[in-house]
């Protein structure tokens, strides 16, 4: 019998070993894989016009672009190809990419005239693109871009990257494969794709078990993660601050009146604009503030997740708002309240009872912003903390850069929590900042070591800062 049981734990141990050996296989070709995406993401032009993946999602931008960054890169940056090859003056609108932000998208044809959308960010995918099943999902994989239909063909991400290529690499506009570009082979779109789902966050969060010191965030995340009329019922439609509906745990598409909004500023600068009719081709007449105008699609535009949004303004699909503040104070908007998301009585009647109306007050929508400002704080901790915590392996030069995107999320930590109308956590900023100085010294150092140990301390404290956002238990 003792013989059996020694043979028997022999065979289980050999079993184990070679279970072991499989997932670690498992996890090194996905992690090949990832870096494999992120070489072709950064670097890859798809022999097309200069531009790659990354000239409008940037790495150290949030994989976005916006105004502020695009004024900081020199006129020779593929970002601005339109306005250095003649053969490409109609690829984009410089005048609004370089004011606005906004790329020109082909989404409802190329026999259409084309929207003006901002850069998605990246960040979250894995949580955020399962489209309703009941509605966007019976015609696509995935909802992605902003109207969740910014994928041709499948809607899948994979098919994603192609859309992107046809649309935003050409040499000339007659988007000729294999003249004006490559399209990507299949190995590439598996490494592009696994890239893209490796980006930001995985799970989502659980704001049940969260509560935060600050009792102005602790408020905002009450009116936030409510669906109870008098709060900002934002529950309903980001669920855990995700862009998932709380009814359906699905990505869902909703008309919430963006475009209707009087005195559009784009507008004011380029006409005719034209209205983005959200997801799908249909024609529709009666869109826009007037009502007059022509659109393609349903009006309906996807939710976004919310834990990343801070540092992503502006906001909404056309970067029609700039701060987090005002992006919560639309809800307070007759743009909002007459839009079928809103569900109201009269949608011609600005003071016609809504079933989803919201009225917050200025310090409402405050605690509000700022329980989403500290949110996205620690997200970027967690991620700059990720970054720094995977240093070890690698060679100075990759050290280098990886250090600097960590940087970039500090920073972006420090930006978030004092871009507000107050600072609620104080030490926080403090702390963040000093972990900040000592990255800087850890870029600079010439021993591997040494920066290890440098980065070491950034992480600490930036854990720290993390925790005093935190109280232990509900106020």
């Amino acid at each position: 019998m003792n013989k059996l049981k020694f043979i028997a734990q022999i065979v289980f141990f050999a079993l184990f070993l070679v279970n072991n050996f499989f997932i670690s296989l498992a996890v090194a070709e996905s992690t090949d894989l990832v870096a494999k995406g992120r070489d072709i993401f950064v670097n890859e032009t798809f022999a097309g016009n200069g531009r790659t993946c990354s000239t409008c999602h940037r790495l150290d931008n949030n994989h976005t672009i916006d105004p502020k960054y695009i004024a900081t890169l020199p006129d020779s940056d593929p970002l601005f190809v339109a306005e250095n090859n003649p053969a490409l003056a109609e690829l984009e609108k410089p005048q609004l990419l370089r004011q606005f932000g906004l790329i020109l998208a082909n989404l409802d044809g190329f026999d259409k005239p084309g929207v003006l959308r901002g850069v998605p960010h990246l960040f979250a995918l894995k949580t955020s693109m399962t489209p309703e099943a009941e509605f966007e999902g019976t015609q696509v994989k995935h909802a992605l871009g902003w109207s969740a239909d910014g994928s041709p063909d499948d809607g899948s991400l994979r098919q994603f990257t192609v859309g992107a290529i046809t649309q935003h690499f050409p040499k000339t506009l007659n988007r000729k494969s294999g003249v004006d570009f490559r399209l990507p082979t299949n190995e590439e779109l598996d490494a592009l794709e696994a890239y893209m789902l490796s980006l930001g966050r995985s799970e989502e969060l659980d704001l049940d078990s969260m509560f935060f010191s600050s009792p102005i965030v602790q408020k905002g995340r009450e009116l936030f993660h409510s669906k109870e009329k008098g709060t900002g019922q934002c529950k309903g439609c980001h669920l855990n601050a995700g862009a998932n509906s709380s009814s359906s745990l699905q990505n869902g598409n909703r008309d919430t009146g963006v475009e209707n909004m009087p005195n559009n500023l784009l507008k004011l600068v380029w006409k005719p604009t034209p209205i983005d009719g959200g997801f799908g081709q249909e024609e529709k007449t009666e869109c826009g503030f007037s009502k007059k105008e022509t659109c393609y699609g349903n009006r309906e535009f996807n939710m976004t997740t919310l834990v990343e949004a801070a540092d992503t303004a502006p906001f909404f699909h056309n970067n029609s708002v700039n701060t987090i503040e005002e992006a919560v104070a639309f809800y307070n908007s007759n743009a909002f309240h007459q839009s079928a998301g809103a569900n109201p009585a009269d949608p011609k009647d600005p003071k016609s009872v809504c079933e989803r109306c919201i009225h917050l007050e200025p310090t409402q929508v405050t605690a509000i912003a700022l329980f989403l400002r500290t949110l996205n704080a620690m997200e970027n901790i967690r991620s700059s903390n990720q970054l720094e915590q995977a240093l070890e392996d690698l060679s100075k030069i990759d050290r280098q850069e990886q250090i600097r995107l960590a940087m970039a999320e500090t920073l972006d930590a420090i930006e978030v929590l004092e871009g507000g109308s107050i600072i609620p956590n104080p030490k926080s900023v403090k702390l963040l900042h000093e972990a900040l100085k000592i990255e800087k010294k850890a870029l600079n150092s010439r021993y591997k070591m040494d920066a290890l140990t440098i980065i070491s301390e950034a992480i600490n404290l930036k854990k720290l800062a993390n925790d005093l956002l935190l109280a232990p238990t509900k106020n």
